[in-house]
């Protein structure tokens, strides 16, 4: 797992990383719909944000998956890994990151972050393919259901 100084030597320059987590309960992941009005608004994604200074990825997957669904979990194995260019013309290329997560207790109800999200919901990677999914969680997912089984 990356430590705390190269999340910091990545947000550096023309780099800017963003974390996401997969949460899953029985065969289904957590999705989360944006609120309308907010960058990519009515989207379903999954628990992520901003790696801060002097976080690491896996350990801002873990805190926005708190912040924006109050659930406690630790971080696993990096999932996906996506580049893009600044969809603003800015001269900056994003890594976003997502990581499985685990539930560190028993399940507990999901509490949403009311100014980011407007529900929340449990899906197989085939149930979520009906949905207008982010970009990166649509292509993470269609990677998981195409993997073999181990």
């Amino acid at each position: 797992m990356e430590d705390a100084s190269a999340a910091q030597r990545w947000s550096d320059g023309t780099d800017r990383f963003v974390a996401h987590g997969l949460v899953e309960r029985g065969g289904r992941y957590l999705l989360l719909r944006r609120r309308e009005g907010r960058y990519l608004g009515g989207q379903w994604d999954v628990p992520g944000g901003t790696v801060e200074p002097g976080e690491s990825p896996a350990a801002a997957a873990v805190r926005e998956c708190w912040e924006e669904a109050g659930l406690r979990v630790r971080a696993g194995a990096e999932v996906s890994h996506h580049r893009n260019r600044d969809t603003e013309g800015r001269d900056l290329v994003f890594h976003t990151l997502t990581y499985a997560l685990q539930e560190t207790g028993p399940p507990v109800e999901v509490r949403l972050s009311a100014h980011e999200h407007d529900a929340h919901r449990w899906a197989t990677p085939q149930e979520a393919g009906s949905l207008p999914l982010v970009w990166h969680v649509a292509l993470t997912l269609a990677a998981l259901s195409a993997a073999p089984e181990a």
